[in-house]
């Protein structure tokens, strides 16, 4: 496996504005040494990527001006943050490559600067790597950065992680007014005017506007959400795609439309698998393994039942003082199984703990990350809601009968996810900005300049097989192809195996796809380590 622990680290939370509230398609990050510090104030925004300035070591950085609304030539413009990995073999120079990590709402410079020499490993150092920060995302204006610092810090402690109730539901959606009422004042302006303020950014941090801005770059590696922005750029642009990679394919009709049933459609596999490899492996290596899978699911049902019935004081904790409920734990499980090959381990560690309510060890548990030398939209924006919302239709006419409905059938689809994803939803629905001009064109797409590259595990937790098989079928046959990792976990990339990692390198170096369909085993799996085979699909308990 290519990605290093401390890569990994990086990948599974970048988006770690603390809270679980910001439901993300990618993990949300904790890392112990966030990047160098740069002060983005000092760029001077411009129209082009030619005046870019050393920043983060060996990287370089640049704002680029956009219009901010692409059919009014003479508006106000949007600046848009990008990162830059430049490429070390000059002599085979081949231009530049677009990476988008997800969330919606992660920082695509942020996460350039932990993941770059990975992605230049792997598609070669005659490609620039450029990262950026979508409208609403990180250091892009406008923002989607609604509440002060200490004000959020105070708010999101009222977050709820799941809904089990009717009225769990009825506090989420009360909750989520506060939000949207602050998001109208800073985002909404009136649509007239000369400034951003005026205008209101809120407008156009939809994916579409997003899409536009991504026209001076034609290569493309999309993660996560990033495949729905590759899926838009393609569909809108489709004479300007170059070479495009999109992984953990979250399918963008779906999307569009609010329909985030689907998309669980295979997590409660990855818990599965984690129940059947930690049993595999034994109680040396996984402590809570027992001699069969169903008594180790029996185990760890015993363990939340208990913690749900009396949680467990932690005191001290490396905040202060916490309580680990069963939520926060179910909370913690669905973060986990996006990189399964680090994540199964810990969620044993945080369930054997538990289990014996041993707070020492819990001494960690759910600690928020320092915020120490980190840009200030770090403490929490509400790019997810900004962008999110702007996608998918207006819900603001959903009773609370209708939202707790769509809670329970997601619960009895996902245990993992079902009512934790709920939330994306719950928050549009007293969400008050609409877009100024959503995509609403087809993502069928007949002829592509470039070629497609569509990529998924067999079991992902959050952008199941069947959404990257679902778009695929949307592009011409030998334009496009599907490639399948036979592996657990979030996306091919944070996931990666020899086999598929050559594939990417020979689609960036020479454009050749591979046979749509092919698969490629992975070169470990969580607890039972190097394999030959990985986990196939119809792997049941």
């Amino acid at each position: 496996m290519l990605l290093t622990s401390n890569m990994v680290a990086l990948a599974i939370g970048l988006a770690a504005v603390h809270g679980v509230h910001a439901i993300r398609w990618i993990p949300r990050q904790t890392t112990d040494e966030p990047a160098p510090s740069f002060d983005w104030k000092t760029v001077t925004p411009s129209s082009n990527l030619k005046s870019l300035v050393p920043c983060y070591g060996t990287f370089q950085c640049g704002m680029l001006s956009v219009p901010l609304d692409y059919s009014r030539a003479d508006g106000p413009n949007a600046t848009v943050a990008v990162a830059v990995l430049p490429a070390t073999d000059k002599t085979n120079y081949k231009g530049s490559i677009l990476f988008n990590p997800g969330g919606p709402g992660v920082s695509g410079t942020q996460a350039l600067v932990g993941l770059g020499p990975l992605l230049s490993s792997i598609i070669g150092p005659a490609y620039d790597v450029v990262g950026f920060d979508p409208r609403g995302t990180g250091e892009s204006l406008p923002s989607g950065k609604c509440f002060d610092g200490p004000e959020w810090a105070t708010f999101e402690q009222t977050e709820i992680f799941s809904m089990e109730s009717r009225e769990d539901v009825a506090y989420a959606l009360a909750r989520d007014e506060i939000v949207a009422a602050k998001c109208a004042d800073k985002l909404l302006g009136t649509n007239k005017g000369t400034t951003v303020e005026e205008v209101g950014g809120g407008r156009f941090m939809d994916t579409g506007s997003v899409a536009n801005d991504m026209l001076s770059i034609l290569n493309y590696l999309g993660i996560s959400y990033g495949t729905i922005l590759g899926q838009h750029f393609a569909a809108m642009h489709p004479d300007k795609v170059g070479l495009m990679i999109i992984d953990g394919v979250a399918d963008a009709v779906s999307w569009r439309a609010a329909d985030l049933t689907m998309a669980m459609q295979n997590s409660d596999d990855v818990f599965d698998a984690f129940i059947s490899l930690c049993t595999k492996s034994g109680n040396k290596v996984c402590s809570i393994a027992e001699e069969s899978s169903e008594k180790t699911l029996a185990r760890v049902r015993k363990i939340l039942a208990a913690v749900k019935a009396q949680p467990i004081p932690v005191f001290p904790h490396a905040n202060g003082f916490s309580v680990v409920t069963y939520d926060s734990l179910r909370a913690f499980v669905r973060t986990e199984i996006y990189a399964p090959m680090f994540g199964f381990s810990l969620i044993d560690s945080v369930f054997a703990a538990a289990e014996s309510r041993n707070t020492s060890a819990l001494h960690d548990f759910g600690a928020d990350t320092p915020e120490t030398g980190l840009p200030d939209w770090f403490g929490g924006d509400q790019a997810l809601q900004a962008i999110s919302c702007s996608d998918f239709p207006d819900l603001s006419s959903t009773t609370l009968d209708a939202a707790w409905s769509d809670v329970q059938n997601a619960t009895q689809l996902s245990w993992t996810f079902g009512s934790i994803i709920s939330r994306v939803k719950l928050e549009c629905i007293p969400w008050k900005i609409r877009p100024q001009n959503p995509y609403t064109g087809s993502f069928g797409v007949e002829k592509l300049s470039g070629k497609l590259l569509v990529a998924s595990n067999v079991y992902d937790p959050i952008t199941p097989l069947a959404d990257a098989q679902a778009v695929v079928r949307r592009f011409p046959v030998g334009e496009s192809a599907l490639l399948v990792q036979n592996s657990i976990g979030h996306t091919l990339t944070l996931n990666l195996g020899q086999c598929a990692a050559a594939i990417y390198g020979t689609f960036f170096q020479t454009g050749e796809l591979p046979k749509s369909g092919t698969i490629c085993q992975p070169d470990e799996l969580p607890f039972v380590g190097n394999v030959t085979e990985g986990i196939k699909p119809g792997f049941h308990l």
